[in-house]
C-alpha cells in the first residue's frame, strides 16, 4: 500500500482547556502505549491542560478503579487505551458520565461501529481493515492453501475485532480449503505464557503456515520465538508496525499492518478528549498501511512509512490555534 494521508480534524478553541486535567486509562503498560501517553501528556500541555496516567495491568478490577479515581480527582475527561469500555458500562463507565465526564475509546474497537453505551468518541484505528488486509496477504502468500493461527485477547476489544476482520475475510475467500485455528492469550502473563501456548500449537498441527497477530505487535517476540522453537516455516503477520525492527533482521515477521507512529495517536487521542470535554465529539479513523519487504524500505521506524507524520504535532497545535 501507498503511505496514506493524515486528514486532521477542524480547528476549535482550546483556551477553556487551560488547567483542566485529562485521565489515560491503558490496558497494561508496554514501550507502545508508554510512548502513546507521554504524546498525548505532550498535547495536553501544550494548551496549558495536564495529564495522569493509569495502568489498568490487563485486569478488570485494576481499570474500573483507575476510572473511579479518575472521577474522584475531577478530571475533565478520560481516555480508555486499548480497553473494552463496553464491558466497564453500568459501572465505572456509568459513573464517569454521571460525573459530567466524558470517556472516549482509543485503539479499543472499530471506529466503523456503533459507539458503546456512555462512549463519547472512538479515536482508533479500522480494526476490521486490519484483519481484512491481514488475511488477503496470508491467503496470496499460501496460494489459498491456508492454515493461520491467529492469536488476539479478549481482554482487549481491538484484538478481537480484528481477529473478526480476518476470519470473515478468509471465510469469504476461501470458505472450503482454509482454515483460521484462534489462539487466546492472557493480557496479564502473556510475556510468560504466549510463547509456549504458541509453540504448543504448531506441534499440534504441522500445517499451520502462518501466524496473525490480531494482538498487534506487542507480541511479535514471543511469537516469532514460538515458530522458531519448533523450526515452523509459518510466516508471520503483524500489526502496528512495532516489529519492523526486528523484521529487517530476518525473523519469521513477513508483513505488518502498520498502524501510525504511537505520537500521532497520542496526539489524536488529546485531540478527541478535548473535544469530547467541550460536548463536541468527533469519532476518527486513523490510516493503517500493509507494508512487507517490497515496500517497508530499511529505516524500522514506523514514522518513516507515514511521511509526514513527524508534523502531526505542529499541525495539531494549528488545529488548537496555539501555533
Amino acid at each position: 500500500m501507498a503511505p496514506p494521508e493524515f486528514e486532521l480534524p477542524p480547528a476549535f478553541d482550546t483556551t477553556s482547556m487551560t488547567g483542566k486535567k485529562f485521565a489515560y486509562v491503558s490496558i497494561i503498560t508496554n514501550s507502545i502505549i508508554q510512548e502513546k501517553y507521554d504524546a498525548f501528556a505532550a498535547a495536553l500541555k501544550s494548551v496549558g491542560a495536564e495529564a495522569i496516567y493509569f495502568d489498568g495491568k490487563g485486569r478488570p478490577d485494576v481499570i474500573t478503579a483507575a476510572i473511579q479515581s479518575a472521577i474522584a480527582q475531577r478530571v475533565s475527561g478520560i481516555v480508555a487505551d486499548g480497553i473494552d469500555a463496553a464491558a466497564l458500562a453500568g459501572s465505572a463507565v456509568d459513573d464517569a458520565n454521571a460525573a459530567g465526564i466524558p470517556v472516549i475509546n482509543t485503539n479499543a474497537g472499530d471506529p466503523s461501529t456503533t459507539l458503546p453505551k456512555g462512549i463519547a468518541a472512538n479515536i482508533a484505528p479500522g480494526i476490521f481493515k486490519t484483519g481484512t488486509l491481514q488475511a488477503d496477504y496470508a491467503l496470496a502468500k499460501t496460494d489459498c492453501k491456508l492454515t493461520a493461527v491467529d492469536v488476539y485477547t479478549t481482554a482487549a476489544k481491538l484484538t478481537v475485532d480484528a481477529a473478526e476482520g480476518f476470519d470473515k475475510e478468509v471465510k469469504r475467500l476461501c470458505p472450503d480449503d482454509c482454515k483460521v485455528i484462534k489462539l487466546e492469550f492472557n493480557a496479564a502473563t502473556y510475556p510468560t505464557s504466549l510463547e509456549p501456548q504458541l509453540r504448543t500449537a504448531l506441534q499440534r498441527d504441522p500445517s499451520i503456515n502462518a501466524v496473525v497477530l490480531s494482538s498487534g505487535d506487542v507480541t511479535t517476540p514471543y511469537v516469532t520465538a514460538g515458530v522458531q522453537a519448533v523450526n515452523s516455516n509459518a510466516i508471520v503477520i503483524g500489526a502496528q508496525g512495532d516489529g519492523l525492527v526486528d523484521a529487517l533482521k530476518g525473523t519469521p515477521l513477513k508483513a505488518d499492518v502498520v498502524w501510525p507512529p504511537s505520537q500521532t495517536l497520542g496526539y489524536y487521542a488529546a485531540d478527541g478528549i478535548m473535544r469530547a470535554a467541550l460536548k463536541q465529539p468527533l469519532t476518527v479513523e486513523v490510516p493503517v498501511r500493509l507494508v512487507d519487504s517490497t515496500n517497508w524500505g530499511d529505516d524500522p521506524a514506523i514514522s518513516a512509512q507515514f511521511p509526514g507524520s513527524d508534523e502531526i504535532p505542529t499541525n495539531f497545535q494549528t488545529v488548537w490555534g496555539v501555533k
